[in-house]
């Protein structure tokens, strides 16, 4: 999901919403990213209760990355700074040295979006008193795992919200 707009436009409110006191209680302004990991919480729990025989189980870990000035830094530790995009042949595209948490519930997700978005690089612009700079992007890589007939089977998604920085042209 991409959100991509003019400087000023509400991507960011649109991807992150108000999330201060999210943790705590859902509120009607949060944004598209804590709307989805309820959604997808509440699916993987009725998956694991409908298929327990099978012993499906998700795995979610999530990263927070911003690319300014065509450098990658992790926002979940911001002192990883010029981080190198690798290809490998199972991973596929992925950024080297990025850190991952293992998150189970939306107040898990809620936390590194906040702790994230903290470190996110802003400034004025001409027509936006508080603009984001960067291009981010949060990632979540979820793994489901299950047996049947014997055989363990493994799946694997990735979802990518990438919230881009506004152009003033």
């Amino acid at each position: 999901m991409f959100a991509y707009g003019q400087t000023g436009s509400g991507k960011t409110f649109t991807m992150l919403g108000e999330i201060e006191d999210l943790e705590f209680k859902p509120t009607p302004n949060r944004g598209m990213t804590p709307r989805i990991f309820e959604f997808l919480f509440a699916r993987i729990q009725a998956e694991e209760d409908s298929r327990s025989d099978e012993k499906l189980k998700y795995n979610c870990k999530c990263s927070f990355l911003e690319i300014y000035n065509e450098q990658v830094t992790d926002l979940l530790d911001p002192s990883s700074t010029n981080l190198l995009l690798r290809e490998d042949v199972k991973k596929g595209v992925y950024v080297e040295n990025l850190s991952e948490f293992e998150v189970q519930t939306v107040g898990d997700i809620v936390r590194l979006l906040i702790q994230g978005s903290s470190n996110r690089r802003v400034a004025a612009t001409n027509m936006n008193r508080e603009s984001s700079r960067s291009h981010s992007v949060f990632t979540c890589v979820i793994e489901s795992r299950w047996e049947k007939d014997s055989t363990t089977n493994l799946r694997f998604a990735r979802l990518n919200l990438v919230d881009l920085a506004g152009s003033e042209r």
